[in-house]
């Protein structure tokens, strides 16, 4: 059974909505079965890259034009999921940066099977760490680390490789109508917006398994259950 995600890093409610699949994938009767497929988001392609990102604060207040009254509600929000999904909270003091070389990243992860534990660590990264994810050598200890060739990444970060794939998935989204992240589509019978409760994720994924397991194929009408996400402009909702 394959379930698609589109994601950003820069999205924090994509890396507790990750967590939270995971957390119901290890209950899953039947996790063995399916496939996680990662496509790419990009939520400000604008924002600079190459480790020179700036404050996610200034970036909320400032670019996003988010008030001061609700980055503080958004914040506490997320800290409270990040509390209860066993996480460390250091969003404020992040970085707001480009995400195309983390997906670039991630796209040659994919061809390792290694795409999960990559988008993970850049997001941890990103979250918990603080660190600027579009900085060369910080996604390079995050490749290497997961099992990649640091020779391969370089070659990666030297060129222009997974740049079109990383733009068809972003045009993909845009055709399926998915305008935030996370967006997890369960064969694209089903869908979950956002950073759903475990349970939430559970009796999807129980439901889609029974639904491919009698090979209905027709898309039909897709049922969506709809948490806190992140939208195109890069602002996230409290």
């Amino acid at each position: 059974m394959k379930v698609e995600v589109w994601t950003d890093i820069m999205c924090p409610y994509c890396y507790i909505g990750k967590i939270h699949y995971e957390q119901a994938m290890q209950q899953f009767a039947h996790a063995d079965e399916v496939e996680l497929v990662i496509k790419s988001f990009r939520l400000n392609p604008d924002l600079p890259g190459k480790g020179n990102g700036y404050s996610v604060v200034d970036y909320l207040l400032k670019t996003a034009g988010l008030p001061g009254n609700k980055l503080k509600q958004m914040f506490a929000y997320i800290e409270q999921l990040a509390k209860n999904a066993g996480v460390r909270f250091n969003l404020p003091n992040a970085f707001a940066a480009n995400t195309l070389d983390a997906h670039r990243l991630v796209k040659l992860a994919a061809r390792r099977n290694l795409s999960s534990n990559v988008l993970s660590l850049i997001s941890k990264a990103y979250f918990e760490d603080a660190q600027d994810y579009s900085d060369i050598k910080i996604l390079t200890e995050i490749g290497v680390k997961a099992g990649l060739d640091a020779t391969e990444i370089a070659r990666l970060f030297a060129g222009d490789d997974f740049i079109a794939e990383v733009e068809q998935d972003v045009q993909e989204a845009h055709q399926l109508g998915i305008d935030t992240v996370p967006t997890f589509l369960f064969e694209r019978k089903q869908a979950i917006i956002g950073s759903e409760p475990v349970q939430v994720f559970l009796d999807t994924l129980n439901q889609a398994y029974e639904s491919w397991k009698k090979a209905n194929t027709t898309l039909g009408n897709m049922e969506v259950k709809k948490g806190k996400s992140c939208n195109a402009d890069g602002t996230c909702e409290i």
